[in-house]
Parts: C-alpha cells; structure tokens; sequence
C-alpha cells in the first residue's frame, strides 16, 4: 500500500466520522449542553486514539516489509559477494579476493615497514590426470590438494585459488627466506602424499614460485610478475620452488625476443637443413643421413637447444617441424636420383608434433609433395612422445607405420620403461644414446650396458644405430660388437646440403 492511498483512506474516514459523528452526537444530546461538550471530547480522543492505533498498524506494517525487503537484499548482496570472492570448486577465496588481501598487506607492510611473501603453487602434469582419468577426476584432485593446503594455513597466512591447477599463499610478517624456503618446502612435500580417487591411488607433484616485499616488488603487479617468473623457472625442473631472481625477467625477455625472431625466420625461410651422414662400419659406406635443423644469423649459429623449445611452447613447432620435412625430402630424392644409391633420412619428431596428431598428415603430405619412397623415410622419436598417453600413442604410430616408413626409438636407454615400449610399438631401429657410446671407453657399466641394447635389439630384429661416435676406439668397438650404423663426429660432422652431396657423390666414384 503505498502512502498516497494510506492518506486518501485516512482522509476519507476521518471526513465520514467528524461529519456522521458530530450529527449523530448533536442528535443524542443536544438538549443538555454539559453531556455534548463531554461526549464532544471524548469522541475526539477516540479519534485520536484509533487514528494512532491505525497509523501505527500501518507504520508496523511497512517498517516490516521494508526491513524484509532490505534483508533479503543484504542476503542476496552477501551472495553475490560470496560468489564473486569465493572459487566454486574448492571453497577457498579465489583470485579476486586473494589480490584484495594483497592490496591490504602491501599497504601494511608500507606503513610498519616488514616484509610478507607469497607462494604459488601449481601441479605438475595436472593435464595428463584430466587427459587419462577425466575432468571428474581432476576436480577431485583439485579439492582434496585443497583441503591439504588448508590444513598447513598457519597464523597470519592467507590461501587463494588462483585458477586451474594454481594456488596462492601469502605469508604476512614474514621476513627470514630461510623460513619462507622451509615453508615452500612444506607446502611441496604434503602435495606429494597419496590421494585416493574412485579406490585408486595417485600421487602428484608440484612446482612453486617465491617472491618477497619489497625486494622482488613495491608494488602489486610487480610482485606477482615477480613469483610468476620464479614458478615458470622451477616448471622446467618440477617438485621444486625457486626465488625470484633478476635475471629471470632477462631470460624470459631473451626467450621473448628469440620467439619473434623464429617467427620471421621461418617467414623468411631462415632455417637451414643440415645432413650428418650415418655409416655402415663393415664397408664404411654412407647409407644416409640424419636431418638437423639450423639456424644462421650474423652473429652465428643459435643452437637447436635454445630454439626448439621455444617453438614448442610457441605453437611453431608444425610449421618448423614441415619445413625440416619438406627441405631433407626434398634434398634427399634429388640426391638418390643423382647419385643412384639407396640412401635414407632419419628426422626427428618433437613430442608436441606427435602428441598433437597432426604428425600423420604433414607427413603424408611431404612424402607427396617430394615423390619419396616411405622406406626412405626413419621418423625418430623418443620415450617421451610415449608417455604423455599410451593408447594415442599407439594409435599415432599405427598410422606412421601404414604410411611405410619405419620408426626409430631415439635415446635409448635414459627412459625407464623403453623396454615395454619396444615389445608393445612397431619399431624398426633403436638408437643408443651418446652418453652410453662416449662413456664405453672408461666405464665398464656403459660398454655392459651397450652390449645388452644390441643384444636385445638383435633378438626384437631391431637395426642399431650408435650416434655419438667420437673415437676410433669406440667406432671399432660397436663394429665388434655387431652394431648396424654408426653416427659420429669421428666419422662426420652435421654438413650443408652441398657437401653432403659432395660426400655421397665422391663415394659413388670411388665404388
């Protein structure tokens, strides 16, 4: 009822009783004038009284509903607050909040001049629990982690989700980084414990970020520039934390600057092919040659180990990835034309090639494009290709293998489990990691340890191929031993497109 009306029905009955009550009181009473001035008053304070009762019925009425309405609006405000500060899955403050805490720590540890730190956290391989296990099982993982991360929160500590598999400590008051390197410690090891999932036990690990007021940074954007930096440095080792440090800001800017220039060089086809020749140590003849990718520039070569990388993370892998296929196919058909020998070409293949699948149709579509023959062709791949899931894997290799090249298990003998992946996948060689080859000269264990892998090999009816080959010792050693090829600078070094040429075709003359 709104105001209007309450005073429009209070106008109208108060007009009805001063019209009717006045009439019908000069009607009883008129004739004694002390009973009408008597009546007179009272019916005005009957008046009053009832008018009082009414407008405090009414009063009542509205101050009821209005503070109904304003509850159920605080209520709703505080849902609202709760929602937007509070992450769905876990329970805990989420991201939003966790910067309001920092903001009011910042200006805390302003004003009484201490430090604080804070810790991110983030799992290691989270995407291959969600990959194998599913999205259900991840969100589980998520929450128990969860719950063991709130159950180490000590005094004065504060702990947000940051997103994903991300979580956020802020430690107020905290100066000594011995304590703070104790309590990151902490924070790893009780990830590391078991977690049960569906009758299934799992173990994770996880890398964390430190950075500290106000040496790391002043202000907030700094400071959380500053951990993100130091987490991304502990992710390329994992279960481990590290301290921001300057040069980590140098290094990430170097990565940056080198990432743009892949870019434009792979634009401008500024990469080159090299060919390091494979020998047969029985005849000592070149039967073909490994594909590596170098890249040129005027202050000299950039090394495969500082680029790579970086053009797997910056999703131009593929397009580094077709280019090495294109140009050693391409040089390789031209080469056996020439020279007519049967020479093949090894290439390798990065894990995100493969674990992406597009592997398969850049493949075909080279070996169109160039004409070769798949038997030509050894895709090299190492064991971690294969553990990122199992069953893809299988199904990738499967697909590779019905294309007609053959496929080569490259570093053999770092991983633990290459043996399973030997029996289960359709492999043709394996090829002996160099530092088994190069340490066989001073370390019994290494030359036992070659021995067994041909031995193996020869019984799975695996070609060996031996790369790092430095020395005549270790050269005539493998031939001993029964090994099929031989990799080497003892033998070659990687070489142009031209002088590989040269090399085969002189070795065609001299036959």
């Amino acid at each position: 009822m709104t105001p209007v009306r309450i005073a429009l029905i209070y106008l109208a009955l108060a007009s009805l009783w001063i019209l009717l009550s006045d009439r019908v009181l000069y009607w009883l009473v008129a004739a004694d004038s002390t009973s009408f001035l008597f009546w007179q008053t009272t019916k005005g304070w009957l008046f009053v009284i009832a008018s009082s009762v009414i407008i405090y019925l009414l009063a009542f009425r509205l101050n009821w509903a209005l503070s109904r309405q304003l509850d159920l609006k605080r209520r709703h405000l505080s849902l609202v607050r709760r929602k937007a500060y509070t992450d769905y899955l876990t329970g805990l403050p989420n991201r939003r909040f966790g910067l309001r805490v920092m903001r009011r720590l910042l200006g805390q540890a302003e004003r009484s001049d201490k430090g604080f730190c804070v810790i991110l956290l983030d799992l290691d391989d989270f995407k291959q629990v969600n990959d194998s296990l599913g999205h259900r099982a991840g969100d589980q993982l998520i929450v128990a982690l969860a719950e063991r991360l709130k159950a180490q929160l000590g005094l004065g500590e504060h702990l947000v989700r940051q997103g994903g598999d991300e979580f956020l400590m802020m430690c107020a008051g905290t100066e000594s980084r011995h304590r703070v390197a104790a309590r990151a410690g902490a924070l790893l090891e009780a990830l590391t414990e078991p977690v049960t999932l569906d009758g299934m036990e799992l173990t994770v690990t996880a890398s964390a970020g430190v950075a500290c007021y106000p040496d790391d940074g002043r202000q907030l954007l700094g400071l959380m520039r500053s951990v993100d930096l130091a987490l991304h440095h502990s992710k390329k080792y994992k279960h481990c934390f590290n301290f921001y440090q300057p040069e980590m800001a140098t290094s990430l800017q170097h990565r940056f600057d080198l990432q743009q220039k892949l870019r434009e060089a792979l634009d401008e086809n500024g990469l080159e092919v090299f060919f390091q020749p494979v020998y047969e140590p029985v005849e000592g003849r070149c039967t073909g040659s490994e594909a590596l990718v170098r890249w040129r520039t005027a202050e000299g070569f950039i090394s495969p180990a500082d680029f790579i990388p970086v053009a797997e993370q910056s999703g131009q892998i593929r397009k580094l990835g077709m280019m090495v296929l294109r140009k050693a196919f391409s040089h390789t058909v031209a080469l056996i034309k020439e020279s007519g020998q049967a020479l093949t070409i090894s290439v390798n293949v990065s894990p995100k090639q493969f674990v992406h699948g597009y592997i398969v149709s850049d493949l075909q579509q080279a070996l169109h494009e160039s004409g070769i023959d798949p038997r030509c062709v050894i895709l090299e791949i190492t064991e971690g290709v294969l553990l990122n899931n199992v069953i893809e894997a299988a199904e990738v290799l499967n697909q590779l293998t019905d294309l007609g090249v053959a496929i080569s298990m490259d570093d053999f003998g770092q991983g633990y489990s290459s043996l399973s992946y030997l029996r289960q996948h359709p492999f043709s060689y394996l090829k002996i990691d160099r530092s088994f080859v190069q340490g066989m000269d001073q370390s019994r264990q290494d030359r036992a340890l070659v021995e067994a892998s041909v031995a193996m090999a020869q019984a799975l009816n695996l070609k060996v191929v031996a790369e790092g080959v430095e020395t005549q010792t270790q050269s005539l050693a493998l031939e001993g031993l029964g090994v099929d090829y031989l990799q080497g600078f003892w033998l070659a070094r990687p070489m142009p497109g031209d002088e590989y040429r040269a090399l085969v075709l002189q070795q065609t003359v001299n036959a």
